[in-house]
């Protein structure tokens, strides 16, 4: 808390800097008499705030003892005095760069209190002021009242100028940066940027430089959301911009490397969309470019690099990424005086070693890997990301003493702890060498192995108690939506069926929320065998479940490229699938057992149901509880049979989870012919059944794993809530009840309900 604290309260100094030095002040003949010495007091105070913060940042004990000082002095003046709030004001900066938050509250309070009693308000001073009153509300963990502070601050902004006025454009541009360093607000910033860009649109008299340049930064925002395709039609516009300005100065060099780079992020989002050919030609056009700046010239070229390796990477393409990585290794080697010079930044190598480091990883080129990590490693020191990576690389080899000492350094440079969590497996997959130690490759095995997993996951010891009472306006999960590509698999046991069910009961003797219960989870497609397991454990951290946790591992062949391979080998593991389920009911003798699928899984899972149902003699049967389908890339034909075979037989508690926002689900319309899939809601409607709550999550378009909004089921924390609520309820809870941010909605055409996700006003920002 105190690393992000003190972050915050740089970013706050930087912000208050910033936002003085943009703030135009009317000279006195541009306002009325009754107005002058207001803006006459906005001027002092403009270079009271420069000075201070010049004093701060070169002594910061001795401009707090300043402060101190001026307060004192203030002490007879009135108590609505502008002088006193200035003085007030300074003390409050002092205290927040001392990261003394308890401190600094009460005087940013009075401060904002004199701002608001002024006649006239200055609603510029009053902003400034609400700024840090929000950023100290926050510090202090009071995080509503921080948004609330905040939304005051924009509206005093917009009150000082006028919707549309030109010179409201920067400010919002400066709140954005503010809003999102310093409080993680990326769906606020969005909403500021798009603010001041069609401020800019109205006002001719602007910039396009500067217009393309609010365009890029919005567009990195919506990048990171997963807004692809408002990302990139602003990307399109800012590219367009950009080429009609240098068309008037030819000779441009900045203008030139920031078409790169609107070029690159172009090419990353086709990448991601799965338009290889479009990101190739976006790469393409950038390497056009002619740059005769060295450095702008070895800073683009660096920049095609990674995105040319990013975007063959996510199109399946390793040994194409790889190349790519090394061609920026050449660019190193090329331009070493400016290494040498420090005109480029020398832990860009060590970046670039490690990204490399991680596709050989990928490929299990030891070797090279190895190789590629420790020069990483010798020029940057210990950074989680190089641990992380050593660590696998360790784990690869079998080496799982020295791979869990790097993991557990790489936690404590990030201030986590972890917890071990126990994955059951079954999977027919295949073993490769080692099999014993449970490698299992894409090969299609043609009997089920059983084993044990042990995943190291970052996060707190699992919760005593069923749920935890929210005291925000969103409950997070315990593991706050675990990223799963930072959970390290200890060790991996392949087991014979009596191992198997012995390890079994021991793991649901030991559970107190979930006593005699089971969980099962079947993953998607592009999927290799140890990020399922990953995805299991994360599962069972971020829904509190301390029951017995299953995955099943069919051979996903572990790229996006071959989807239809995939729906193919997920068709033929049904049958694996059902035989495993009878040993999983037969190992633990559990009560109840509860089934998540995502994706393609649910092509594994609904088929094994729709056998179960229809046998009268299945133990499983009567022990299905809860089934949970996460964006199912199944068509909505075969989801309905499926689903009217299942319910025919009593198996009803069934939860849908559908997106518009999908991306993958498009990639699999396409794929299946132009059909509908049953993941997909259109236009915010998801598919409806009478035996299950289908939930729109659309606005929970937080970027997954894959990018694509696809496991938003599982990365989002309200989902992951939702879910655990209805696993911890189970038939005591009602038919019409969920999580208070899932409204009931109403079908427009056939009049049938459905759940929405609806974020309230906070977190939409």
């Amino acid at each position: 808390m105190t690393v992000v604290f003190s972050r915050l309260a740089r970013c706050c100094i930087a912000c208050v800097s910033l936002l003085i030095a943009i703030v135009p002040v009317p000279s006195r003949a541009e306002v009325s008499v009754p107005m002058a010495e207001s803006q006459q007091h906005l001027k002092q105070h403009r270079e009271l705030t420069r000075q201070f913060m010049q004093k701060l940042k070169a002594d910061p004990r001795g401009a707090l003892a300043d402060a101190l000082t001026a307060v004192q002095r203030t002490r007879s003046l009135g108590r609505n005095d502008p002088q006193r709030a200035d003085a007030l004001e300074m003390l409050s900066h002092a205290y927040l760069t001392a990261e003394q938050f308890d401190k600094a509250l009460p005087p940013a309070a009075e401060v904002v209190r004199i701002r608001k009693a002024a006649r006239p308000v200055d609603d510029e001073l009053l902003a400034l002021a609400l700024d840090t009153y929000a950023t100290l509300l926050f510090a202090n963990e009071r995080s509503a009242d921080s948004d609330a502070a905040l939304g005051e601050s924009l509206a005093a902004w917009r009150r000082a100028y006028g919707t549309n006025d030109l010179r409201l454009a920067p400010i919002l541009e400066g709140q954005a940066e503010y809003v999102q360093k310093a409080f993680g607000r990326p769906l606020w910033a969005i909403e500021l940027l798009r603010e001041a860009v069609t401020i800019r649109l109205l006002n001719p008299q602007s910039s396009g430089g500067k217009l393309a340049e609010t365009l890029s930064e919005l567009a990195i925002h919506e990048m990171r959301q997963a807004q692809y395709g408002e990302c990139d039609g602003h990307l399109a516009k800012a590219q367009q911009l950009i080429e009609a300005e240098i068309r008037t100065d030819p000779a441009a060099q900045e203008l030139k490397a920031g078409l790169v780079q609107v070029l690159v992020m172009r090419a990353g989002i086709a990448a991601v969309l799965g338009r290889k050919d479009q990101a190739l030609d976006h790469v393409q056009r950038a390497r056009a470019v002619v740059l005769t700046d060295r450095l702008r010239q070895a800073e683009s070229q660096l920049l095609i690099a990674e995105s040319l390796s990013s975007a063959l990477n996510l199109s399946g393409d390793v040994d194409g990424a790889i190349e790519a990585e090394l061609q920026a290794l050449d660019v190193f080697k090329t331009h070493q005086d400016l290494l040498e010079s420090g005109a480029l930044d020398k832990d860009l190598v060590g970046d670039t070693l490690t990204s490399l480091g991680r596709l050989y990883l990928d490929r299990r080129e030891i070797g090279p890997a190895r190789q590629a990590l420790k020069a990483a490693h010798s020029g940057l020191g210990d950074t989680p990301e190089i641990l992380f990576n050593l660590s696998e690389l360790e784990r690869q080899t079998g080496n799982e003493s020295q791979a869990l000492a790097h993991y557990q350094s790489a936690l404590r440079l990030r201030k986590e702890s972890a917890g071990e969590v126990a994955v059951m497996f079954g999977t027919n997959r295949a073993p490769e060498s080692g099999g014993e130690l449970g490698r299992f490759g894409t090969t299609v095995a043609d009997r089920v192995s059983l084993g044990r997993a042990a995943v190291l996951v970052p996060g707190a010891q699992f919760s005593d108690v069923g749920w935890l009472r929210p005291t925000r306006t969103v409950p997070l999960p315990v593991g706050l939506a675990t990223d799963a590509t930072r959970l390290l698999i200890r060790n991996k046991r392949v087991l014979d069926p009596v191992a198997f069910g012995v390890q079994t009961r021991e793991l649901m003797a030991r559970a107190r929320l979930y006593p005699k219960s089971a969980l099962v989870f079947v993953h998607g497609f592009n999927v290799s065998f140890d990020e399922a397991v990953q995805r299991a454990a994360q599962l069972a951290r971020d829904l509190n479940y301390d029951g017995a946790v299953f995955v099943f591992s069919w051979p996903s062949q572990g790229t996006v490229l071959r989807y239809g391979t995939d729906r193919d080998i997920a068709d033929r593991a049904v049958g694996r699938f059902v035989e495993f389920l009878g040993q999983v009911e037969q190992a633990t003798g559990a009560e109840k057992i509860n089934l998540i699928a995502h994706s393609m899984g649910n092509r594994v899972l609904l088929p094994a149901l729709a056998q179960i149902a229809a046998d009268p003699q299945s133990k499983v049967r009567p022990k299905v509880r809860e089934v949970i389908l996460a964006a199912p890339a199944v068509p909505q034909s075969d989801f309905t049979s499926w689903l009217d075979t299942i319910s025919n037989q009593g198996i009803r508690r069934f939860t849908l989870y559908a997106s518009s926002a999908d991306k993958a689900m498009w990639a699999g319309w396409l794929r299946e012919r132009a059909t509908s899939l049953a993941g997909y809601a259109s236009n915010g409607v998801p598919l409806w059944h009478p035996s299950v709550q289908s939930i729109d999550i659309s606005k929970a378009s937080e970027p997954g794993l894959l990018q694509l909004n696809h496991d938003v089921f599982a990365s989002n924390p309200v989902m992951s809530e939702d879910i655990r609520q209805v696993l911890q309820q189970g038939q005591k809870r009602l038919p019409n009840q969920r999580m208070p941010l899932m409204k009931v909605q109403r079908s427009p055409d056939e009049g049938k309900t459905y759940w929405s996700y609806e974020p309230p006003a906070a977190v939409r920002r």
